[in-house]
């Protein structure tokens, strides 16, 4: 009884394995098939930019942010800032 549960859990999972290594290669195909076409790469490059665009100022506000933590987690671990 459990040789045949076995031999189908292995039967069932050599046909899982390979149709979603078929899936995988499917969709990657189609994924560079799109990547290639200039009208896709246009609509990438757009939304892109318009990212880039909308997130400039926070950016900058991040970085002042992560800055400032950074200079205050050295000081506390250095022993040159004041302890709470």
């Amino acid at each position: 009884m459990k040789l045949r549960i076995a031999i189908a859990f292995g039967i069932g999972y050599l046909l899982g394995a390979k149709a979603g290594r078929d899936r995988y290669e499917q969709l990657r195909r189609a994924y560079r098939r799109a990547t290639t076409n200039e009208n896709v790469r246009k609509v990438i490059d757009q939304g892109r930019e318009i990212v880039d665009t909308g997130t400039a100022p926070i950016r900058g506000v991040v970085a002042d942010q992560l800055t400032s933590a950074s200079d205050a987690i050295r000081e506390r671990t250095d022993g040159s800032g004041p302890r709470h």
